[in-house]
């Protein structure tokens, strides 16, 4: 029985993902996705420099970024993805947050309406209430008027 022979070197190199080959119109890998991303920037004028971090030490790093033609401080910077992350989620935390209170402000404002209309309708009612107290008060003390001089003749 003889042994399958070795690949050649060229394929021997890139390791293969187990399963099925992808389809030729079916989901794109995140290496093209990320090829096209940087192609779309390139287009747009926005240039990306790609910085391994793994192949840069933090001893080197300055050594490295001298190397590089044209870099500025002042405009380019190396940000790993932990900290590029971690500024998306902080921003779309507080997205979500001005979502909430704005929806808060938005329901408070209109209980807030609800709630002067009964204030005013309470203070109307305490008025009217004021106003037959003092109607009774005048016809009591008038009866009481009436039924002393009834008494005094």
């Amino acid at each position: 029985m003889a042994k399958n022979p070795s690949p050649p070197a060229s394929i021997a190199s890139t390791p293969r993902r187990p399963g099925r080959p992808p389809k030729p119109a079916g989901k794109l890998s995140q290496v093209e996705i990320q090829r096209a991303y940087r192609a779309r920037l390139a287009a747009a004028g926005k240039v990306v420099r790609i910085i391994d971090p793994a192949a840069v030490s933090s001893v080197s790093a300055n050594q490295a970024l001298a190397a590089i033609p044209e870099f500025d401080p002042a405009r380019d910077g190396v940000y790993d993805r932990a900290e590029i992350e971690g500024l998306r989620d902080r921003l779309h935390n507080a997205l979500l947050k001005l979502e909430i209170q704005e929806g808060d402000v938005a329901r408070l404002e209109a209980r807030n309406a609800y709630l002067e209309g009964e204030l005013r309708l309470e203070h109307q009612h305490h008025t009217n209430a004021i106003k037959a107290n003092v109607v009774l008060k005048k016809q009591l003390a008038e009866m009481v008027q009436k039924s002393v001089k009834g008494r005094r003749i």
